[in-house]
């Protein structure tokens, strides 16, 4: 059985790596020296732009997603080799994926990185900042890009760990030939949320595959589901098991 107590902290770190790269190099590309004090925010909207968040998520959902989802797929299929083909299948759907149900994210984490960088910026800057001042302000926060935002990659590398392989882990799952319900498995600690969303208790709650779970007063597929609210995904760090079904003799249920 997969152990993801021990994988999600290590996926995590692997996640907080790429972002804190990406945000690194987003923010070395703002021109610090061609602003002024009247348009400088407007240089950094002009720098900071979606592709670039876009780019940072392939990367964290390609590592953790593919790497999570071959390790499922061996513990349904019992192979002993990565398939090729089927890599390639699970970065089509991850692509797909990042394109529809995971746009409001990409838009929202883009977002947010601007309006921190502008106000990092601005609690910097006093009321009669000059050029030289702005210029440091700006170089400040690009150069001490991993202290201005440490929690912010850290929330999101702890949030895209568990959708990027639960994603994985669902399509995955779709593609057995077993007939499967899934099962919702918590950290059991007192970092688990509670109320309203009750994720402590949801462990080993199980489902029909294409099901949704109801989680607090919600409906959703998977931990991490990008369809959920907030408050059921930011920092969530529950993952899913897949359970065979049987017949009354026992027998494996295949699908037809």
């Amino acid at each position: 059985m997969i152990d993801w107590q021990k994988l999600q902290p290590l996926y995590e770190r692997k996640a907080y790596r790429i972002v804190q790269k990406h945000i690194k190099a987003i923010l070395n590309n703002i021109p610090v020296n061609n602003v002024s004090l009247n348009t400088w925010e407007l240089l950094i909207y002009g720098n900071i732009h979606i592709e670039q968040i876009n780019k940072m998520f392939i990367e964290i959902y390609s590592a953790i997603g593919i790497n999570y989802g071959n390790r499922v797929n061996k513990e349904l299929e019992k192979t002993k080799k990565a398939n090729v083909l089927f890599n390639e299948f699970l970065l089509k759907e991850i692509l797909l994926f990042l394109s529809n149900d995971g746009g409001v994210k990409i838009t929202s984490v883009h977002s947010t990185l601007i309006e921190e960088v502008i106000k990092s910026i601005k609690d910097q800057l006093g009321e009669n900042a000059t050029v030289i001042d702005l210029q440091n302000a700006i170089y400040n926060v690009v150069s001490k890009s991993q202290t201005y935002f440490k929690w912010q990659a850290l929330r999101i590398a702890r949030t895209e760990t568990t959708t990027s392989s639960n994603f994985a882990a669902i399509k995955t799952a779709e593609q057995s030939d077993l007939v499967l319900d899934k099962m919702w498995i918590s950290v059991q600690d007192d970092r688990t949320r509670i109320r309203p969303f009750d994720h402590l208790d949801m462990n080993n709650q199980k489902q029909e595959l294409e099901k949704p779970f109801l989680v607090g007063s919600e409906n959703i597929m998977f931990p991490g589901d990008a369809k959920a609210s907030p408050g059921n995904t930011i920092n969530c760090r529950c993952t899913i098991a897949f359970v065979p079904k049987r017949d009354e003799n026992g027998m494996l249920i295949m699908k037809r």
